[in-house]
């Protein structure tokens, strides 16, 4: 079977989303055997349809609809078409006063939205009808490509609002317009009624009337009366036979006095109860729910005017309940899952592993100083003294370059070339040509620039430096949290000591250079020293053997030493500027552990809030709950702690979410990768969505005796563990539970006993049904026989109970009352009453608002009238009938009494019986009933509609005798014009005064 589920507004999105987390959570994303499911969202509220809103998630996953199933109606430019209404033939019919809406529209600030004002959810709809029709069709067409042609439509609104409730009747008709064929393509609208008592800021003056006033024409709608307008513009009025198959009104209170949150339980509530009727009724004999649904159990007829069979009040509105008894997998397992998540949180976190407890929310003590100070490390993260200073390469093509050596190694390698140079030249020359030697390759080819020329431009390169210098500390901590071996505490504390050490090195820097040029100082002695030994040679002596030679070598010497210490003091200048950049890159390494830590923070503080919120026992025990929880949550509790602290299963699933997470981040990870592509939102995602699998897992392979399984559990076999040995213990919970199912919304008695004309005698109405739907479980068959005994023994009426191959976990029980006029629902006095207040308050502008076509008095009645409505309602028609003449005063022939007779003629022109309305024209008024009212008011409308009097001339006549009727009243009031019966035929004249000059319907 095909189903479509068309949310509209607010209410409509919410339950969608309640039914596709449920969906989603039964089967995983699997595609349902046999049952296509289609949806399309129509809301002039953007809000809930963002591709990554939060609030469609559930445990890692997003349940959000593709944006072909979703429709915005706002953002349409309603002044322009207001300005040009007959361009527009959808609008121009019922929009109304244009004043009124430039009125409104001149008041709406940003996108507009519905705004609690029906009419303005109808014209935002309209706009977009043919875009309707359009994903309509081809969300009809996905369907039918499994061979099935029906569609069930499942409308889905609340009724208080300007969107839902506004754009039903449109929504209705031009699905019935597309999809005629009421059998085949069966239309069921499911409207919550307006809370009683609001959220603060949710009622903006229309809140109730709304509600009415849409139930109104529902209700007109249902009869034909109510034909609505083509919103597209290709016809005039749709022609509708059967526009829809039934309505289902709820609220948020039932029968038995539970009260749900309009905002966070009823959407729930009614996904549930579109998932027994889309997803079970599919695998189970429940033809009783199409019966019911289509008004086949019973006369569907509605209920009729006084006179003339005209109907008035349909009678295809129902009503649900719906509760379940259940062992809460679902939340079992969110509690599994948080609890899971949290750990794998604090491995990342902190990585602190305690036998009694799991991870725990503390670090680990850990000597960081020491680690950083070691000559491995230091190496290995490129930041010893040779490469601050350079002495080593840190870049990679640097690093790689051969012909590097230490600043001593450097210059040991020149200096006996140098030597062997010099001494191929004139002796007295050699000390001289040395220190040219090395002064040449200090200034111009050390390593190819001379060191002052390497160090400025090696320089420039610094930050690049401390960038590689940065990856490669990174890349070292990033796969020890990846592979578990720290924590993102362990890195964030390792890098603070890093900092540190740093800075100390850094302060340092100053010390190394002056050591450096202290020794080069000494050193330029020894060669100055040596320099002026030779100096003060003979030139006998310069040439004498071996004299010369040994001072050659002690030149090279102290030549070699100053000039490493000068390179040296040149490198330590360097490393000075480059820890200022490599810590300013430790710095900015830290802030993105720290972003990355926090977000393990965030989490935590979640996953722990997730813990809390389930397994309370608040209202474990109250039976009036829609879903009763079945289960030991100490219990629980316990398995929970139990998988929580064996260290293999959660050393493997921590590794699991790590595995993720690296997926998340790429092979080249960063911390910086990590805040970019691992959100807040991602990471809860992530954790949620691999601990739920890890924590079914766990719960599979460990927890191995049956009667400690949370999951996969029956709830028959529950019932059977806690009442098995007492039968009589078991009717009692069986009777207490049925007796606490009930409808979410309540009928008023005294309506469903009122007698009236066009109310039939002797056929029932609110018919109820009341279903239990249970898991088989053959292997439990005798227990089950008891408790469908219990069962069906707990409900008078009817009763049917049907077994399921679904849902093993829970036990369904769903009542529907079905075939009853809207005015038996307690809560519509009430909405009247609003509705009244509205109208009385806000005048034309308010039925504007409120009503989607014309000022609302042209539909039926939801009440029957009562005794002083109908004498209300009567005494300008009576006046009326009088000024015509069809009401004569006179004596009875035969008694000689006084009497007022009402004297009409039937079709064909002959008298009917005379109707006696009393015996004077002055308590005629209180003897009319709806039945005399209809017969009035009939040939009043019938008589001022006949061409004897389009003329002014006959109404001026008519006018005249109004006002002598209700002037002779007052005389025989003795002119007393405070007089009670006097004020009651003014207040009916005025009345009868504007029918006839048709300022009223």
């Amino acid at each position: 079977m095909n189903h479509l589920v068309i949310g509209l507004g607010g209410t409509g999105g919410k339950i969608i989303r309640a039914l596709r987390k449920s969906l989603y959570q039964e089967f995983r994303g699997d595609k349902l055997a046999d049952i296509g499911i289609g949806y399309l969202y129509v809301d002039s509220s953007s809000e809930m349809m963002s591709i990554d809103d939060p609030s469609w998630k559930t445990l890692g996953t997003s349940v959000q609809l593709p944006k072909a199933s979703q429709l915005l109606i706002t953002d349409a430019n309603l002044t322009s078409r207001l300005d040009n209404l007959d361009s527009y033939p959808g609008l121009k019919h019922w929009l109304g006063s244009p004043q009124e809406w430039r009125d409104i529209l001149n008041s709406i600030v940003g996108a507009t939205l519905g705004g609690q004002k029906r009419r303005l959810g109808r014209f935002l709809f309209a706009c977009k009808a043919d875009k309707y029709r359009e994903q309509l069709q081809s969300q009809v067409k996905l369907l039918q490509q499994n061979g099935q042609t029906e569609v069930t439509f499942h409308v889905v609104l609340g009724l208080a609002g300007g969107t839902g409730s506004g754009s039903v009747i449109d929504a209705v008709a031009q699905l019935r317009d597309l999809y005629p064929d009421s059998k085949r393509f069966r239309i069921l609208i499911y409207a919550l009624l307006p809370d009683a008592y609001p959220n603060p800021n949710w009622d903006t003056g229309n809140y109730h009337a709304n509600g009415f006033a849409a139930l109104t024409e529902l209700n007109a709608m249902s009869v034909g009366v109510y034909q609505p307008y083509d919103v597209t513009g290709v016809k005039e009025r749709l022609t509708l036979s059967d526009p829809f198959n039934g309505c289902f009104v709820f609220g948020n209170e039932n029968e038995n006095g539970l009260t749900v949150d309009v905002d966070r339980d009823v959407p729930g509530i009614v996904a549930d109860f579109l998932y027994q009727k889309i997803v079970t009724a599919k695998n189970i004999n429940w033809a009783s729910l199409d019966r019911m649904e289509n008004a086949e159990n019973g006369d569907g007829s509605p209920e009729t005017a006084a006179q003339g069979r005209i109907p008035e009040r349909s009678k295809r509105f129902l009503t649900f309940g719906i509760k379940r008894l259940a062992i809460p997998e679902e939340e079992i397992s969110e509690y599994l899952t948080y609890s899971f998540a949290r750990q794998a949180a604090l491995q990342l976190r902190f990585n602190h592993w305690q036998e009694a407890s799991g991870f725990i929310e503390e670090p680990r003590k850990q000597d960081f100083h020491e680690f950083v100070q070691q000559k491995e490390t230091q190496l290995r993260w490129l930041l010893s003294d040779d490469h601050l200073t350079l002495a080593l390469g840190i870049l990679p093509e640097d690093a790689a370059n051969k012909r590097w050596k230490s600043f001593t190694g450097e210059w040991e390698a020149v200096i006996p070339n140098f030597k062997s140079l010099v001494r191929e030249r004139e002796r007295a020359t050699w000390l001289d040509e040395l220190t040219k030697l090395c002064e040449k390759r200090y200034q111009d080819d050390y390593r190819t620039l001379g060191v002052p020329g390497f160090y400025r431009t090696k320089l420039k390169a610094r930050k690049d430096m401390a960038r590689e210098i940065r990856v490669r500390i990174e890349q070292e901590l990033v796969n020890e949290w990846k592979v578990g071996a720290k924590s993102a505490w362990d890195v964030s504390r390792l890098l603070i000591a890093l900092s540190e050490k740093l800075d100390e090195r850094l302060k340092a820097c100053d010390e190394h250079i002056a050591r450096a040029r202290h020794a080069e100082e000494e050193a330029q002695s020894r060669v100055l020293g040596n320099a002026h030994k030779w100096s003060s040679m003979g030139l006998f002596s310069k040439h004498l053997l071996g004299t010369p030679d040994s001072l050659l070598d002690a030149h090279g010497v102290h030549l070699q030493e100053m000039y490493v210490y000068r390179t040296r003091a040149e490198g330590w200048g360097f490393a000075k500027a480059l820890l200022i950049e490599v810590i300013a890159e430790i710095t900015d390494l830290k802030g993105e552990v720290d972003r990355a830590a926090n977000t393990l923070q965030q989490a935590l503080k979640k996953f722990d809030v997730g813990i809390q919120a389930r397994l309370s026992d608040t209202d474990a025990g109250d039976l009036r709950q829609h879903l009763i929880r079945f289960y030991d949550p100490v219990q629980v509790k316990q398995i929970s702690r139990r998988l929580v602290v064996d260290e293999a299963e959660q050393k493997t699933q921590t590794g699991r979410v790590r595995s993720a997470l690296a997926e998340k981040i790429g092979q080249d990870s960063t911390f910086a990768l990590f805040n970019q592509r691992v959100t807040e939102s991602t990471f809860l995602d992530v954790l949620e969505t691999v601990c739920e699998d890890n924590a079914r897992i766990a719960h599979q392979n460990l927890v191995q005796n049956p009667k400690e399984r949370l999951l996969g559990v029956s709830i028959i076999d529950k019932l059977r563990d806690r009442y098995g040995a007492d039968p009589q213990e078991l009717k009692s919970y069986v009777s207490e539970l049925v007796s606490r199912a009930g409808n979410f919304v309540t009928l008023e008695p005294l309506e469903i006993h009122r007698a009236a004309p066009g109310i039939p005698v002797g056929v029932p109405t609110a018919v109820s049904k009341f279903t239990v739907i249970l898991p088989r479980a053959p292997e439990q068959a005798e227990f089950a026989r008891g408790l469908k005994e219990a069962l069906r023994e707990a409900k008078t009426g009817d009763v049917e109970i049907i077994d399921s191959d679904g849902r093993r976990n829970e036990i369904t029980l769903v009542s529907i009352t079905n075939l009853f006029p809207l005015r038996y629902l307690k809560p519509l006095k009430f909405l009247e009453e609003k509705y009244r207040r509205r109208i009385e308050t806000g005048g034309a502008r308010a039925r504007l608002e409120l009503h989607t076509e014309g000022d609302g008095n042209a539909w039926p009645r939801l009440f029957v009238a009562s005794s002083a409505e109908v004498k209300q309602q009567a005494l300008p028609y009576v006046l009326l009938a009088k000024a015509l003449g069809f009401i004569h005063e006179g004596r009875n022939p035969a008694t000689g009494a006084e009497e007022v007779l009402l004297l009409t003629k039937d079709a064909d022109g002959l008298d009917n019986d005379p109707v006696l309305l009393g015996k004077s024209f002055t308590a005629s008024a209180d003897s009319i009933n709806l039945e005399n009212l209809h017969t009035i008011k009939s040939v009043c409308d019938a008589t001022l509609a006949g061409a004897g009097y389009l003329h002014q001339d006959r109404r001026s006549e008519v006018q005249r005798a109004i006002l002598s009727e209700v002037e002779a009243i007052k005389a025989a009031r003795g002119g007393n014009i405070q007089d009670e019966t006097y004020r009651r035929f003014l207040e009916a004249g005025r009345r009868a005064l504007a029918i006839l000059k048709r300022e009223v319907a």
